[in-house]
């Protein structure tokens, strides 16, 4: 996968608090606490991509 077919998938989405809320389970959950989640969700898909592109180097 490419790095530009990554940053289109990206660009075409919004991933927030407002995204994550409406997954069952993460309704409730505060701001605060989405913030942390969408970014640590974030981080572990960049680890995986990245992981991803060594692979098929």
């Amino acid at each position: 996968m490419s790095n530009t077919i990554i940053e289109l998938r990206q660009k075409n989405r919004t991933f927030n608090s407002t995204w994550l809320r409406t997954y069952e389970g993460f309704e409730d959950c505060s701001e605060e606490d989405a913030e942390r989640i969408v970014a640590q969700l974030q981080e572990l898909a960049n680890i995986v991509c990245e992981h991803v592109q060594k692979g098929h180097k």
